[in-house]
């Protein structure tokens, strides 16, 4: 039986457009419409996630203090359609979820959980744990549901935490261009050796010290590191690689959109994320392009590398350093065989249809 579906999301920055999309295409039999918070209307979002897809518009950069309007907006909507089932994406979702079944009869509430320490305040625990207890709560990788038990052990007694990892979306493989093609859009030559990472540049990216270890390695003169991705630090970032000597061989790309599909550019994929990050579904998008990926050793990252990739300990510039010089060092036939068990990893684990699968046992447990 065909179920009305809202699903909820902060904003569309970062992955959220791919992760409201794997919610979209793993109900294909439902109805689902997706409201972004804030963000103003973009119809190239709307159609890449699917479905019905309403825009908030909520400005600035957080949702503190959001605004009565969108708030009525919301509950408008949510009366209008009658929806079986509500999927809220971070706190702020699962907030405003909660909050609108206090006044709309909204039987089932899931909410997910993308990063670590989500419920170490109080107020919030409480929230899901007593006041909303219609709430199941999804993290994305064990890392992130072992933080939440120690938070809301509750949550476990009751049989309401659960795992469910990202994947990539349905046919997503199919989109990537080969390695050829995305080298051209970058304007790299085919034989460079390129070192190449995608991602916000925040301080939870650790963005610093990949610069600093690529800074260290013995390089020739067709070397290269690529940055894709834009944020407040990039300046700091381009001062740093000036500072290191090595700002010609240090390329910040910008926000590069479908960025995923341009992973095959790379010889090897990195990511610095410090403890923080809960998951990195930017390696799945490595991975899946046959890329050796090489990551930190932080816990979400960690479990999606598995044995199929490297690994150094966060922060630790001097041993990233030694790592991209192994790989280097590597035969053409080794990095082709470090590239095949980083995809085989993803066809084991992270794809569509082991997400569905464990969307849909999720749902189905009562």
């Amino acid at each position: 039986m065909s179920r009305n579906v809202l699903q909820i999301s902060h904003d569309f920055k970062g992955p959220f457009v791919a992760i409201c999309r794997q919610f979209v295409d793993a109900l294909p039999e439902d109805q689902v419409t997706t409201v972004f918070l804030r963000g103003e209307s973009d119809s190239d979002v709307a159609e890449s996630v699917g479905g019905k897809v309403h825009f908030l518009e909520q400005p600035g950069e957080n949702l503190r203090g959001f605004k009565f309007s969108q708030i009525l907006r919301l509950y408008r909507l949510i009366q209008s359609e009658s929806y079986d089932l509500v999927i809220a994406h971070r706190y702020k979702g699962i907030y405003m979820a909660g909050i609108m079944s206090y006044f709309c009869n909204l039987p089932h509430l899931l909410g997910i959980a993308h990063e670590h320490n989500v419920f170490r305040r109080i107020t919030r625990k409480l929230f899901v744990t007593f006041w909303r207890r219609q709430f199941k709560i999804a993290g994305v990788s064990s890392s992130v549901t072992a933080n939440i038990s120690q938070y809301c052990p509750s949550l476990v007694t009751e049989k309401r935490l659960y795992t469910l990892p990202n994947a990539l979306p349905l046919n997503y493989e199919h989109k990537i261009l080969s390695r050829q093609s995305a080298r051209r859009e970058m304007g790299i030559a085919e034989d460079a050796m390129l070192i190449g990472t995608i991602g916000r540049l925040v301080e939870k990216k650790s963005l610093h010290t990949l610069i600093e270890a690529f800074g260290k390695i013995e390089k020739t003169d067709n070397t290269y590191l690529a940055i894709m991705g834009d944020g407040p630090l990039l300046i700091p970032l381009q001062e740093q690689a000036a500072a290191l000597g090595i700002v010609d061989r240090v390329l910040f790309l910008g926000h590069v959109p479908q960025a995923g599909y341009r992973a095959s550019a790379f010889d090897l994929f990195v990511l610095p994320s410090g403890v923080e990050e809960a998951f990195g579904i930017v390696l799945l998008e490595a991975m899946i392009a046959k890329v050796p990926v090489l990551s930190s050793d932080a816990p979400g990252p960690k479990q999606v590398v598995g044995t199929s990739g490297w690994l150094f300990s966060t922060g630790d510039s001097q041993g990233l350093a030694g790592r991209i010089a192994d790989f280097m060092a590597l035969s053409e036939t080794d990095r082709l065989q470090l590239g095949q068990l980083a995809y085989e990893r993803v066809q084991s684990e992270y794809t569509h249809r082991h997400f569905s699968e464990r969307l849909h046992r999720i749902l189905a447990d009562n």
